[in-house]
């Protein structure tokens, strides 16, 4: 061998000897020791710490796993999990009972409707004899142990069903329409409290119409997850459709049955067409059913247009994008009501007209809300259209130049009033009234023909889009997915239990709310039977989807708004309080998907919306109200004074007697006619009630 390949070898030897100590030494270095050095390059060297690098490697670790100590809770939680965290209306012994046929009952109701709807889409009549049973028994009085069973006879669910119900935690729709147990959880958290209180699990039965016989489940749900325990035919007494839930849960009974009760006459009084039987320790007390009228059946509807935000939208725009990009005029005639062809074709001209504002830095709504709202304009209204447009060019619109005597006729038409804004003005309006050309219009960045995923691709114009829609003006949105009470059903129902002297029907024309249509009816009772001395809660009976509300008084926004009324204006109180006086509110919201407080769904969330049309319900039934309590206080007033006349009448008849020797029987006969002429008899309500069809007709839509 040559030197030279002898002196390779040895090199390339040496070579490989080198790379088998290195991990020699890797392995003599102290767990860690790799990223301590990583991280010694970003951190200060030891001559300004004074540490050792072994300490710092200790601090390290010691601080890694501190980190993943805190950071550990960061996981996926079950149902199960989430419901112990959030207020499910269990928290409170005295609350559990009443909160657990809540849930139930609101179940019932909308397995019954289903009934209804199942019977009418297949040509049979939709009334039938419905029923609902709540029994509850007091099992061991001194822990609190109590059985509930609630029982219906609606639609049923199917056997193959049923796992996938007490899974999902009740029988909640998705759709969008009104509904009572829309939330779908509320049933799920009466099995966990009561698994949690007792330790025993939920039964539940239930047999369709064609199913042959019924089927008996029941479930666990302790240990964080649901687990089946029986799933076997049914033998014994069942309807012929129908489901029965049963549990056990600890809870104070005694505080919680005046609120039951409550619940269960105010449900009898919105639904004449079920009977509702509570037994209370085996004491039955039965609502029976007192006619076929009935809440009409919801119908899903799209989204209201006016509604809309930017998320949703994109939202919406995504689910079409991943079944096809259609065109944009296609989208919004499926995905909103109220939306055809001049509606399109509208919207693309209001979306130039926008962009143009954009361009000029304009905020062309401001302007037209300042006027429509402006105390001033109303006032000079009356003076005529001069005055308007003298005031509008020198005082409210300096900061830009308008067709002011164009916005004085709109003020006199009525076109800029109160409760008014740009929408209401069509794009001609707009234009003429901002003197704007039309060849200085933007072009729209895009046409009936841009597709769905060219919009989605662009931030901008889904924004644009979002407010070109809730600019414009579109009609109110249908009824068909609300669940409004039917006029002589809200009316017999409340007026049969309280009794009143006077009442007044208020429904409002439905609007709209973050893309739901909303409709708001009021009920005012007073006098009669109605005491005076009663608790706020009695003096406004809230009612959301057909289901009363009892807990949550003073959260609910239907709460906060009658503070709000100046009663004073009514002669029903005063500013800042609920009403006084014998006097009673009930207000029924009804939309699809409502937003409630808490999954217990005692309180409507707040909403500007909800808040306005409650308002003006409210306001319009006291108004009716007030007009009765002004001829009683004149009734009054008169018939003090003809007690006061009648008084005198003999005196000054037996006085005349004596002065002139008349006859005073004949005299007094003749003062009394007189008085009665002048001063008429005490009016009863039976003598000056307006008759009932035409107080109802008369109040059945108000406007703003």
């Amino acid at each position: 061998m040559m030197a030279g390949q002898q002196t390779l070898l040895d090199t390339m030897f040496e070579s490989i000897e080198k790379q088998k100590e290195r991990p020699k030494q890797r392995d003599e270095q102290p767990p860690g020791a790799a990223e301590a050095a990583a991280e010694e390059k970003h951190r200060p060297g030891p001559e300004n710490t004074g540490e050792e690098p072994h300490q710092r490697m200790v601090k390290r670790r010691a601080r890694r796993e501190a980190e993943e100590a805190i950071h550990s809770h960061i996981r996926l939680q079950t149902a199960e999990q989430l419901l112990k965290r959030v207020d499910t209306g269990f928290g409170q012994k005295s609350r559990a009972p009443f909160q657990t046929i809540v849930e139930g009952v609101q179940n019932a109701a909308d397995a019954i409707d289903k009934a209804r709807e199942a019977l009418k889409r297949s040509g049979h009549p939709p009334d039938y004899d419905a029923k609902i049973t709540v029994k509850v028994e007091v099992v061991d009085k001194s822990r609190g142990e109590l059985y509930i069973c609630i029982e219906d006879n609606g639609i049923g669910i199917p056997k193959g069903k049923v796992h996938i119900i007490m899974r999902a935690g009740g029988t909640g729709t998705v759709e969008y329409k009104a509904s009572r147990s829309q939330q779908g959880i509320g049933w799920k958290a009466a099995a966990i409290y009561s698994n949690q209180s007792t330790g025993k699990p939920a039964e539940i039965i239930s047999k369709t119409f064609f199913e042959k016989q019924a089927h008996r489940h029941v479930y666990d749900y302790g240990k964080g997850k649901v687990t089946k325990l029986v799933e076997e035919p049914y033998e014994g007494e069942f309807p012929e459709h129908g489901t029965r839930m049963s549990l056990y849960l600890i809870g104070d009974y005694p505080r919680a049955r005046s609120n039951i009760r409550e619940f269960m006459k105010r449900m009898a009084a919105v639904h004449p067409y079920i009977t509702f039987q509570f037994h209370d320790n085996g004491e039955p007390t039965i609502y029976p059913k007192r006619s076929g009228a009935s809440i009409p059946i919801p119908t899903p509807v799209p989204p209201h247009p006016n509604s809309v935000d930017v998320g949703q939208l994109k939202d919406m725009l995504a689910a079409q994008s991943k079944v096809r990009s259609i065109w944009i005029s296609g989208f919004l005639k499926r995905a909103f009501c109220r939306i055809g062809n001049k509606s399109i074709q509208d919207l693309i001209e209001r979306t130039a007209i926008l962009m143009y504002f954009d361009g000029k830095g304009v905020f062309a709504g401001d302007i037209v809300k300042r006027i429509a709202q402006s105390d001033k304009v109303a006032r000079l209204k009356k003076e005529g259209a001069s005055k308007v447009e003298y005031y509008l060019e020198k005082v409210l619109v300096r900061d830009y130049e308008i067709d002011y005597g164009f916005a004085a006729e709109l003020v006199m038409k009525g076109r800029l009033a109160p409760g008014r804004n740009i929408r209401y003005l069509s794009n001609e309006d707009i234009i003429r009234l901002f003197k704007i050309d039309k060849s200085e219009l933007p072009k729209p960045p895009f046409t009936p023909r841009t597709t769905v995923n060219m919009i989605l691709s662009d931030e901008g114009k889904v924004r644009l889009l979002t407010e070109t829609l809730r600019s414009m003006f579109f009609p109110a949105p249908p009824t068909d997915s609300l669940m409004p009470i039917p006029k002589e059903v809200f009316i017999e129902g409340f007026v049969s239990l309280y009794r009143p002297e006077e009442h007044v029907f208020i429904e409002r024309k439905p609007s709209s709310t973050g893309g739901r249509p909303i409709q708001v009816q009021v009920l005012g009772m007073y006098g009669g039977e109605i005491p005076e001395d009663m608790r706020d809660q009695d003096r406004l009976i809230r009612i959301a989807n057909a289901t009363p509300l009892i807990y949550e008084f003073g959260s609910d926004i239907v709460t906060q708004t009658m503070k709000d009324i100046d009663w004073a204006r009514y002669r029903l109180g005063r500013k800042g309080e609920m009403p006084s006086g014998p006097v009673i509110f009930v207000v029924h919201v009804t939309s699809p998907q409502l937003k409630y407080l808490g999954v217990a769904k005692q309180a409507i969330g707040a909403d500007d919306v909800i808040a306005g049309e409650v308002k003006f319900a409210v306001q319009a039934a006291a108004r009716k109200l007030s007009e009765h309590v002004k001829r009683l206080e004149k009734d009054k007033q008169t018939g003090h004074v003809r007690k006061y006349l009648e008084r005198y009448a003999r005196v000054v008849a037996e006085t005349l007697h004596k002065m002139i020797d008349v006859d005073k029987d004949a005299v007094y006969q003749m003062l009394s006619d007189e008085i009665a002429r002048r001063r008429p008899t005490v009016i009863t309500h039976e003598e000056t009630a307006i008759p009932q069809a035409t107080v109802e007709e008369e109040n059945v839509k108000v406007e703003d």
